[in-house]
């Protein structure tokens, strides 16, 4: 969800507005050249009302796989894991400390089970590691705390 930002006479729209899990907000913007000049103004105003700005380094953006990655999973961003899968998962974790993606998927019994993994890394109930490769059978997952 996007923020705007008063720049005196004019305004600002950010392209995105994250809140990290600590509750600090971040405003993100494209590579834009025609707001160039303003990204000095727009990060002033941004601090000033208590959040960070940037704006995406495009190189850094396609390199690596987060980016893909990310595309992954926001494929099942409808989806919803049933409580009993989730409890299964947590309490696997809680033992266990980390699994493999592949270690995971046994815990769904009620619903498909990327999706499932997918749906509890997507609201902040695990961590699944997306800068070291695709997705895979071997990806670490973790519990987030809350």
């Amino acid at each position: 969800m996007a923020t705007t930002l008063s720049l005196g006479d004019d305004f600002h729209v950010a392209d995105f507005t994250v809140t990290t899990v600590h509750g600090y907000t971040l405003l993100l913007d494209a590579p834009d050249r025609r707001n160039e000049h303003l990204h000095e103004t727009i990060a002033q105003a941004a601090h000033a009302g208590d959040r960070g700005y940037r704006v995406f380094d495009l190189a850094s953006l396609r390199e690596g796989y987060r980016l893909q990655n990310a595309r992954d999973l926001l494929r099942y961003g409808n989806h919803q894991c049933p409580l009993g899968d989730r409890v299964r998962l947590l309490a696997a974790l809680e033992e266990y400390g980390s699994m493999t993606v592949s270690e995971s998927l046994n815990a769904f019994k009620e619903t498909s089970p990327m999706a499932g993994l997918a749906t509890l890394a997507l609201h902040g109930y695990i961590e699944i590691e997306l800068d070291e490769g695709p997705i895979g059978p071997e990806t670490i997952v973790r519990r987030l705390r809350r």
